[in-house]
Protein backbone atom coordinates (compact mmCIF):
# COMPACT_ATOMS: atom_id res chain seq x y z
CA UNK A 1 0.00 0.00 0.00
CA UNK A 2 1.07 3.38 -0.43
CA UNK A 3 2.05 5.88 1.56
CA UNK A 4 -0.69 9.18 1.51
CA UNK A 5 -0.31 11.99 3.44
CA UNK A 6 -2.19 14.20 5.29
CA UNK A 7 -4.68 17.36 3.49
CA UNK A 8 -3.99 19.39 6.46
CA UNK A 9 -0.72 20.98 7.79
CA UNK A 10 1.80 18.50 9.66
CA UNK A 11 2.85 20.71 12.09
CA UNK A 12 0.38 21.75 14.98
CA UNK A 13 2.27 23.25 17.47
CA UNK A 14 5.70 23.78 17.37
CA UNK A 15 8.26 23.16 20.23
CA UNK A 16 10.89 23.14 18.47
CA UNK A 17 12.53 23.88 15.41
CA UNK A 18 12.89 21.24 12.15
CA UNK A 19 16.24 19.93 11.33
CA UNK A 20 17.17 19.90 7.62
CA UNK A 21 17.87 17.13 5.78
CA UNK A 22 18.46 15.48 2.31
CA UNK A 23 15.57 12.94 0.97
CA UNK A 24 16.69 9.66 -0.28
CA UNK A 25 13.94 8.49 -2.25
CA UNK A 26 10.48 10.25 -1.86
CA UNK A 27 9.45 11.07 1.34
CA UNK A 28 5.73 12.02 2.37
CA UNK A 29 4.26 14.84 4.68
CA UNK A 30 3.43 13.59 7.81
CA UNK A 31 5.67 9.79 7.45
CA UNK A 32 7.98 8.59 9.80
CA UNK A 33 11.73 8.81 8.51
CA UNK A 34 14.65 6.46 9.48
CA UNK A 35 18.82 7.58 8.90
CA UNK A 36 19.30 5.94 5.32
CA UNK A 37 22.95 7.88 5.05
CA UNK A 38 25.07 10.91 6.66
CA UNK A 39 22.53 13.62 6.71
CA UNK A 40 19.80 11.72 4.58
CA UNK A 41 16.73 10.37 5.94
CA UNK A 42 14.35 8.16 3.49
CA UNK A 43 10.97 6.39 4.30
CA UNK A 44 10.66 3.22 5.83
CA UNK A 45 10.03 -0.38 3.65
CA UNK A 46 5.87 -1.18 3.60
CA UNK A 47 6.64 -4.88 4.17
CA UNK A 48 8.98 -5.07 7.38
CA UNK A 49 8.95 -4.10 11.21
CA UNK A 50 11.61 -0.81 11.03
CA UNK A 51 15.25 -2.15 11.85
CA UNK A 52 16.60 1.61 12.40
CA UNK A 53 14.63 4.12 14.50
CA UNK A 54 12.15 6.50 13.14
CA UNK A 55 13.74 10.05 14.28
CA UNK A 56 11.40 11.96 13.43
CA UNK A 57 8.09 13.18 11.15
CA UNK A 58 8.95 14.70 7.05
CA UNK A 59 7.47 18.18 7.24
CA UNK A 60 6.03 18.27 3.43
CA UNK A 61 6.61 16.02 0.33
CA UNK A 62 9.67 16.01 -0.96
CA UNK A 63 12.05 14.24 -4.00
CA UNK A 64 15.20 12.35 -4.03
CA UNK A 65 17.52 14.12 -3.17
CA UNK A 66 16.38 17.72 -2.45
CA UNK A 67 16.23 19.16 1.21
CA UNK A 68 13.28 18.23 3.83
CA UNK A 69 12.50 19.53 7.01
CA UNK A 70 11.76 16.72 10.47
CA UNK A 71 10.30 17.29 13.07
CA UNK A 72 11.27 15.77 16.44
CA UNK A 73 10.37 15.53 19.72
CA UNK A 74 8.62 18.23 21.35
CA UNK A 75 6.78 19.13 18.33
CA UNK A 76 3.00 18.21 17.98
CA UNK A 77 2.77 16.60 14.62
CA UNK A 78 -0.07 15.47 11.88
CA UNK A 79 0.70 11.69 11.03
CA UNK A 80 -1.20 8.49 9.81
CA UNK A 81 -2.00 5.77 12.16
CA UNK A 82 -2.49 2.31 10.63
CA UNK A 83 -5.68 1.28 10.15
CA UNK A 84 -4.54 -2.44 11.87
CA UNK A 85 -3.64 0.12 15.15
CA UNK A 86 -6.49 2.54 15.81
CA UNK A 87 -5.55 4.78 18.74
CA UNK A 88 -7.29 6.76 21.51
CA UNK A 89 -6.27 9.71 23.43
CA UNK A 90 -3.29 9.38 25.76
CA UNK A 91 -2.16 5.91 23.45
CA UNK A 92 1.52 5.74 23.02
CA UNK A 93 2.53 4.94 19.47
CA UNK A 94 5.63 4.13 17.68
CA UNK A 95 6.52 4.77 14.06
CA UNK A 96 6.38 1.37 11.70
CA UNK A 97 6.34 0.10 8.01
CA UNK A 98 5.97 3.03 5.50
CA UNK A 99 6.26 5.36 8.49
CA UNK A 100 2.83 4.96 9.57
CA UNK A 101 2.22 4.86 13.79
CA UNK A 102 0.78 1.85 15.25
CA UNK A 103 -0.19 1.58 19.01
CA UNK A 104 2.65 -0.15 21.18
CA UNK A 105 -0.08 -3.20 21.77
CA UNK A 106 0.81 -4.54 18.05
CA UNK A 107 4.28 -5.73 19.26
CA UNK A 108 5.42 -6.50 15.15
CA UNK A 109 5.67 -3.11 14.84
CA UNK A 110 7.56 -2.17 18.11
CA UNK A 111 11.14 -0.21 16.98
CA UNK A 112 13.51 1.62 18.33
CA UNK A 113 13.53 5.81 17.95
CA UNK A 114 11.04 8.18 18.33
CA UNK A 115 7.37 7.44 19.80
CA UNK A 116 4.51 9.88 20.58
CA UNK A 117 1.46 9.92 22.57
CA UNK A 118 -1.84 10.26 20.70
CA UNK A 119 -3.76 13.88 21.57
CA UNK A 120 -6.99 12.56 19.76
CA UNK A 121 -8.70 9.43 19.18
CA UNK A 122 -8.63 7.90 15.44
CA UNK A 123 -10.98 4.50 14.76
CA UNK A 124 -10.84 5.65 10.76
CA UNK A 125 -8.59 3.21 8.95
CA UNK A 126 -5.10 4.88 7.39
CA UNK A 127 -6.59 8.34 9.47
CA UNK A 128 -4.77 11.05 10.58
CA UNK A 129 -4.19 12.17 14.18
CA UNK A 130 -2.04 15.10 16.12
CA UNK A 131 0.46 13.67 18.54
CA UNK A 132 3.26 14.43 20.37
CA UNK A 133 6.51 13.32 19.36
CA UNK A 134 8.63 11.91 22.56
Amino acid sequence: MTFTSPTDDIIVQEGTFAYSFTASGSVKAGQGVIMTGEMEVGAPASNVALAKGCIGVAAYDQSDGKPVAVYGPGNIVRVIISGASHCTRGDTLMCGPEGKFYAVTDSTYLVSGISAIALETQASADGTAKVLLK
